[in-house]
């Protein structure tokens, strides 16, 4: 584009184990409120910490294996009890 300028961090190495670079571009919010460099630098590293933090806890929470089994139990025991239903033995 001609004539068009963004401000852009971009920090290599962040330590994630899901990412080895992260490109930050300031919004048009932030262009009109004239943020300075520093700024940008603490917000980047804001984000990615917070990210790291996220990291930690990532997978499937307790709650939802918890209702993954339940589910799988009450299935098979639904199918099993069909089975006998049908196989006349109950």
């Amino acid at each position: 584009m001609r004539g068009c300028q963004k401000k852009v961090i971009f920090l290599k190495n962040t330590g994630s184990s899901l990412f080895d670079e992260a490109y930050f571009i300031i919004s048009r919010e932030g262009e009109k409120e004239n943020i300075g460099e520093n700024n940008m630098i603490v917000e980047a590293n804001r984000i990615i910490e917070s990210h790291k933090d996220s990291e930690k806890g990532s997978g499937i929470p307790l709650r939802h294996k918890l209702f993954i089994l339940f589910g799988f139990v009450f299935g098979f025991m639904i199918g099993l009890g069909l089975c006998l239903i049908l196989s006349g033995k109950v």
